[in-house]
Order: structure tokens, then C-alpha cells, then sequence
């Protein structure tokens, strides 16, 4: 019996395998302190037409729909998805809203998905977009947001959602319900331009996205608290 069930196992290979060796295409990786030249150019080109200047090897590029970008404008595809913006294409190629909003989203969701069950009552439910989406206010200027909804039958009950306004693309705003319960730039944009170490970097990231949970925790227990006083 136990020779019927015994598991084929694989053949131990008598060399280990080659490793694949990214050609040459005599353009010298764009990355500071990288030599490599077997650099692409990044393909990413905005709604105006404009390319991204950069060139990245392959292990500091990424690959992503079939395409090879730089790490920021890919990025800002996966936070689109295959959205285009209303003037026809994609964000401007120095525009950082749509990937710093899609980031913060990314690292709030789970948290903000356990908030919003907890808040929830019977016959309601979560909802969440899947990716970041452009809006405008009435002077037509253009913002990038990501939101998770408490709903039920007959509507939006309570609205969570991570801003960042094109004309400030280093201000993150949390909004829940109507107002902004909090607005901060993150650290990694502060020092962007200063040598930190891993922990420090480690540790201010924690502090940031703590504050940011404390402060949609309090948005939303506020509003339940007040569901259970008008019930």
C-alpha cells in the first residue's frame, strides 16, 4: 500500500544551475552607484506624451504589464491600474500622487478594513477600492484618492479615504466621513535628501503609520459612539 502512494521525488541535479547573465545593451544603469550596462530605458510615457528619462538594469528596474520601468513610474501604473486620467493617459512623469497614495492605502488597508467591520452593523458591509482614482473640485484641480465605504442597501454609511493633491504631492490627508482627521508629509519624503540608516528609516516609518491608524481609530469609534447614542 504505501508503494502506491509514495511520492515521486526529483533527481538531484548533479550541477547547480547557470545563472542567467542580463545582456549587455551598452547603457550604464541610471541608479547612483550602480555600473551595470545592461540598463532600459523606463517605458513610461504620460498623458502629454512626455517619456521618463531614466534607464535602470534589471535589478533595479521592474517589469510590469509586459513593460519595464523605473521603480517610481512602476509604481504609479499598478496605483492606476488601467485608468486614464481625463486629459487621456497617465499622470505627468514627476506627478508622485498616485503611487504615495496607493503606498499609504497598501499599509492602512488591513487596519482600516478591521475599523470599519467593527463599526459595522447588520445588513452592512466593506468595500474598498482596488485602485487609485483621479478627481477634481470645482477649480478643476486634480487630486489622486484611494477609499474603503461602509454600505448597505441603500447607500454609503461612512467613507474612509487616502488623499494627495497633485499641486502638494508630499501632503498625505485622511478623510473620514466629510472632514480630514489627519494631514502630515511622510518621513521618507522629508529626509529624501539626507543619509539615514535602516532602523531610523524603520522606525520613523512605524511611528508615521501609527499615527495615522490612532487617528482614523478615533474617527471611527467617535462615529460609532454616536450610531449607538442616536439608536
Amino acid at each position: 500500500m504505501s508503494q502506491l502512494f509514495r511520492r515521486n521525488r526529483p533527481r538531484a541535479s548533479a550541477e547547480p544551475p547557470t545563472p542567467v547573465v542580463a545582456a549587455s545593451t551598452g547603457v550604464v544603469c541610471t541608479l547612483p552607484g550602480c555600473s551595470n550596462d545592461t540598463a532600459q530605458p523606463c517605458a513610461y510615457r504620460d498623458g502629454r506624451g512626455r517619456a521618463c528619462g531614466a534607464a535602470y538594469c534589471p535589478e533595479h528596474g521592474v517589469s510590469a504589464g509586459g513593460k519595464f520601468y523605473c521603480r517610481r513610474h512602476a509604481g504609479v501604473v499598478r496605483a492606476v491600474g488601467s485608468e486614464a486620467t481625463p486629459s487621456g493617459g497617465l499622470p505627468d512623469i514627476d506627478n508622485r500622487a498616485p503611487s504615495l497614495v496607493s503606498w499609504v492605502a497598501r499599509d492602512l488597508d488591513a487596519n482600516v478594513r478591521r475599523l470599519l467591520s467593527g463599526a459595522a452593523r447588520a445588513g452592512e458591509s466593506v468595500i474598498a477600492d482596488e485602485t487609485v482614482h483621479v478627481a477634481r473640485d470645482f477649480n478643476r484641480k486634480a487630486r489622486w484618492e484611494q477609499s474603503w465605504w461602509l454600505v448597505d442597501h441603500t447607500g454609503v454609511i461612512l467613507k474612509v479615504t487616502i488623499q494627495v493633491l497633485e499641486e502638494n504631492d508630499t501632503l498625505v490627508r485622511v478623510h473620514v466621513g466629510s472632514g480630514v482627521i489627519a494631514d502630515g508629509v511622510p518621513p521618507w519624503i522629508v529626509r529624501r535628501t539626507e543619509e539615514t540608516d535602516m532602523a531610523t528609516d524603520t522606525a520613523q516609518r512605524q511611528r508615521f503609520y501609527q499615527w495615522l491608524d490612532e487617528s482614523i481609530f478615533m474617527a471611527v469609534d467617535r462615529f460609532r459612539t454616536e450610531r449607538q447614542r442616536a439608536s
